[in-house]
C-alpha cells in the first residue's frame, strides 16, 4: 500500500518579515484611503478581571501575547 503525501506540507511557506519603511508605507496608503487607526490603552482592570476569571494560564499566556 502507498503511502499519501500531503503536497501542502512538502511546501516551504515564507515568513513574512515586514520592514519598517515597509510598514510605513502601509500605514500611510490606509490612511490616504480613508482608514483610522486607534490606539489602545491598557486598562488594569481588564486585565486582573481576565486573569480572575481565566481557568488556564495559557489563556492568559495568549491573551498577553496577542493570540
Amino acid at each position: 500500500m502507498k503511502k499519501r503525501i500531503n503536497r501542502r506540507s512538502l511546501r516551504k511557506s515564507v515568513k513574512f518579515k515586514p520592514s519598517h519603511d515597509f510598514l510605513s508605507k502601509a500605514v500611510s496608503e490606509y490612511l490616504a484611503e480613508g482608514g483610522t487607526i486607534t490606539k489602545l490603552e491598557f486598562d488594569e482592570k481588564s486585565f486582573e478581571n481576565f486573569i480572575a476569571s481565566s481557568e488556564s494560564p495559557v489563556a492568559v499566556d495568549e491573551f498577553l501575547n496577542g493570540n
